[in-house]
Protein backbone atom coordinates (compact mmCIF):
# COMPACT_ATOMS: atom_id res chain seq x y z
CA UNK A 1 0.00 0.00 0.00
CA UNK A 2 1.32 3.42 -0.85
CA UNK A 3 0.91 6.41 1.40
CA UNK A 4 -0.40 9.76 0.29
CA UNK A 5 3.08 11.14 0.92
CA UNK A 6 4.62 8.64 -1.53
CA UNK A 7 2.02 9.41 -4.21
CA UNK A 8 2.53 13.18 -3.84
CA UNK A 9 6.29 12.73 -3.85
CA UNK A 10 6.06 10.77 -7.11
CA UNK A 11 3.90 13.45 -8.72
CA UNK A 12 6.22 16.24 -7.56
CA UNK A 13 9.26 14.41 -8.89
CA UNK A 14 7.62 13.67 -12.25
CA UNK A 15 6.28 17.20 -12.75
CA UNK A 16 9.35 18.93 -11.33
CA UNK A 17 11.71 16.70 -13.27
CA UNK A 18 9.87 17.28 -16.53
CA UNK A 19 9.85 21.03 -15.89
CA UNK A 20 13.55 21.10 -15.09
CA UNK A 21 14.42 19.09 -18.19
CA UNK A 22 12.20 21.22 -20.40
CA UNK A 23 14.02 24.31 -19.13
CA UNK A 24 17.22 22.85 -20.63
CA UNK A 25 16.49 24.04 -24.14
CA UNK A 26 13.40 21.95 -24.78
CA UNK A 27 15.40 18.73 -25.08
CA UNK A 28 13.01 16.80 -22.85
CA UNK A 29 9.83 17.38 -24.82
CA UNK A 30 7.74 14.31 -25.45
CA UNK A 31 6.35 14.18 -28.97
CA UNK A 32 2.76 13.09 -28.35
CA UNK A 33 0.94 11.12 -31.00
CA UNK A 34 -1.97 13.26 -32.14
CA UNK A 35 -5.51 11.82 -31.95
CA UNK A 36 -6.49 10.23 -35.23
CA UNK A 37 -2.92 9.58 -36.37
CA UNK A 38 -1.20 6.20 -36.28
CA UNK A 39 0.48 5.34 -32.97
CA UNK A 40 4.28 5.19 -33.01
CA UNK A 41 4.80 2.67 -30.19
CA UNK A 42 1.46 1.04 -29.52
CA UNK A 43 -0.38 -1.25 -31.89
CA UNK A 44 -3.91 -0.10 -32.76
CA UNK A 45 -5.32 -2.64 -30.27
CA UNK A 46 -2.97 -1.45 -27.50
CA UNK A 47 -3.86 2.19 -28.23
CA UNK A 48 -7.57 1.32 -27.99
CA UNK A 49 -6.98 -0.39 -24.63
CA UNK A 50 -4.88 2.48 -23.24
CA UNK A 51 -7.53 4.95 -24.44
CA UNK A 52 -10.41 3.05 -22.83
CA UNK A 53 -8.60 2.45 -19.54
CA UNK A 54 -7.30 6.02 -19.27
CA UNK A 55 -10.77 7.41 -20.01
CA UNK A 56 -12.24 5.27 -17.22
CA UNK A 57 -9.45 6.18 -14.76
CA UNK A 58 -9.67 9.94 -15.44
CA UNK A 59 -13.07 10.68 -17.02
CA UNK A 60 -14.23 14.10 -18.14
CA UNK A 61 -16.00 15.98 -15.34
CA UNK A 62 -16.10 19.75 -14.95
CA UNK A 63 -12.43 19.54 -15.94
CA UNK A 64 -10.88 17.74 -18.93
CA UNK A 65 -10.49 13.99 -18.81
CA UNK A 66 -7.61 11.79 -19.98
CA UNK A 67 -8.84 11.69 -23.57
CA UNK A 68 -9.39 15.45 -23.65
CA UNK A 69 -5.71 16.09 -22.88
CA UNK A 70 -4.51 13.19 -25.09
CA UNK A 71 -3.05 10.95 -22.38
CA UNK A 72 -2.88 7.93 -24.76
CA UNK A 73 -0.90 9.99 -27.30
CA UNK A 74 1.41 11.29 -24.59
CA UNK A 75 2.03 7.75 -23.30
CA UNK A 76 2.66 6.56 -26.86
CA UNK A 77 5.28 9.27 -27.34
CA UNK A 78 6.78 8.63 -23.92
CA UNK A 79 7.16 4.91 -24.59
CA UNK A 80 8.57 5.51 -28.07
CA UNK A 81 11.02 8.28 -27.20
CA UNK A 82 11.99 7.74 -23.57
CA UNK A 83 11.35 4.19 -22.38
CA UNK A 84 14.15 1.64 -22.25
CA UNK A 85 13.77 -1.65 -24.10
CA UNK A 86 13.13 -3.38 -20.76
CA UNK A 87 10.38 -0.90 -19.86
CA UNK A 88 8.80 -1.22 -23.32
CA UNK A 89 8.71 -5.02 -23.09
CA UNK A 90 7.32 -4.98 -19.53
CA UNK A 91 4.68 -2.43 -20.57
CA UNK A 92 3.54 -4.53 -23.54
CA UNK A 93 3.32 -7.64 -21.32
CA UNK A 94 1.33 -5.67 -18.75
CA UNK A 95 -1.14 -4.52 -21.41
CA UNK A 96 -1.71 -8.12 -22.55
CA UNK A 97 -2.33 -9.27 -18.96
CA UNK A 98 -4.60 -6.31 -18.23
CA UNK A 99 -6.63 -6.89 -21.42
CA UNK A 100 -7.06 -10.60 -20.68
CA UNK A 101 -8.15 -9.92 -17.09
CA UNK A 102 -10.56 -7.16 -18.11
CA UNK A 103 -12.09 -9.36 -20.84
CA UNK A 104 -12.81 -12.02 -18.22
CA UNK A 105 -14.15 -9.45 -15.74
CA UNK A 106 -16.37 -7.84 -18.42
CA UNK A 107 -17.70 -11.17 -19.68
CA UNK A 108 -16.56 -10.40 -23.22
CA UNK A 109 -14.30 -8.08 -25.16
CA UNK A 110 -13.58 -5.19 -22.77
CA UNK A 111 -13.19 -2.81 -25.69
CA UNK A 112 -16.62 -3.70 -27.10
CA UNK A 113 -18.82 -3.80 -23.97
CA UNK A 114 -20.92 -0.79 -22.99
CA UNK A 115 -19.52 1.95 -20.77
CA UNK A 116 -21.22 0.78 -17.56
CA UNK A 117 -19.96 -2.80 -17.94
CA UNK A 118 -16.43 -1.58 -18.70
CA UNK A 119 -16.52 0.76 -15.70
CA UNK A 120 -17.65 -2.04 -13.37
CA UNK A 121 -15.04 -4.44 -14.76
CA UNK A 122 -12.25 -1.91 -14.26
CA UNK A 123 -13.47 -1.00 -10.76
CA UNK A 124 -13.36 -4.66 -9.66
CA UNK A 125 -10.01 -5.22 -11.37
CA UNK A 126 -8.58 -2.05 -9.79
CA UNK A 127 -9.78 -3.03 -6.31
CA UNK A 128 -8.21 -6.48 -6.64
CA UNK A 129 -4.94 -5.09 -7.99
CA UNK A 130 -4.56 -2.62 -5.13
CA UNK A 131 -5.66 -5.15 -2.48
CA UNK A 132 -2.67 -7.33 -3.36
CA UNK A 133 0.92 -6.57 -2.50
CA UNK A 134 3.20 -6.08 -5.46
CA UNK A 135 2.25 -5.43 -9.07
CA UNK A 136 2.14 -8.84 -10.71
CA UNK A 137 0.09 -7.80 -13.73
CA UNK A 138 1.61 -4.32 -14.20
CA UNK A 139 -1.71 -2.53 -13.68
CA UNK A 140 -0.45 -0.30 -10.86
CA UNK A 141 2.40 0.85 -13.09
CA UNK A 142 0.05 1.52 -16.02
CA UNK A 143 -2.34 3.46 -13.77
CA UNK A 144 0.64 5.47 -12.53
CA UNK A 145 1.66 6.23 -16.13
CA UNK A 146 -1.88 7.40 -16.87
CA UNK A 147 -2.05 9.76 -13.88
CA UNK A 148 1.47 11.12 -14.35
CA UNK A 149 0.89 11.60 -18.08
CA UNK A 150 -2.35 13.46 -17.34
CA UNK A 151 -0.59 15.97 -15.09
CA UNK A 152 2.37 16.27 -17.47
CA UNK A 153 0.12 17.56 -20.26
CA UNK A 154 -0.70 21.23 -20.48
CA UNK A 155 -4.45 20.67 -20.03
CA UNK A 156 -4.01 18.41 -17.02
CA UNK A 157 -1.50 20.72 -15.36
CA UNK A 158 -3.36 23.98 -15.97
CA UNK A 159 -6.97 22.87 -15.52
CA UNK A 160 -6.58 20.33 -12.75
CA UNK A 161 -3.64 21.46 -10.61
CA UNK A 162 -5.25 24.35 -8.79
CA UNK A 163 -4.80 24.99 -5.09
CA UNK A 164 -8.05 24.83 -3.16
CA UNK A 165 -7.83 25.27 0.57
CA UNK A 166 -9.68 22.45 2.26
CA UNK A 167 -10.69 22.97 5.86
CA UNK A 168 -9.91 20.27 8.36
CA UNK A 169 -6.95 18.49 9.75
CA UNK A 170 -3.88 17.47 7.73
CA UNK A 171 -2.52 13.94 8.05
CA UNK A 172 0.80 13.86 6.21
CA UNK A 173 1.07 10.08 5.90
CA UNK A 174 -2.08 8.04 5.43
CA UNK A 175 -2.60 4.76 3.60
CA UNK A 176 -4.27 5.15 0.19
Amino acid sequence: MRTRREVLQGLIVSIGGASALTACGGVANVLSTQPGSAPRFYTDAEMALVSRVSDLIIPRTETPGALDVNVPGYMDGLMMDWASTETKNAHRQALVQIKNSLDIQAGGDFLQVNHETAERALAVFDARAFAAAGDDNGYKRVKGYVSQSFFATEGGAIEELKWVAVPGRWDPSVEI
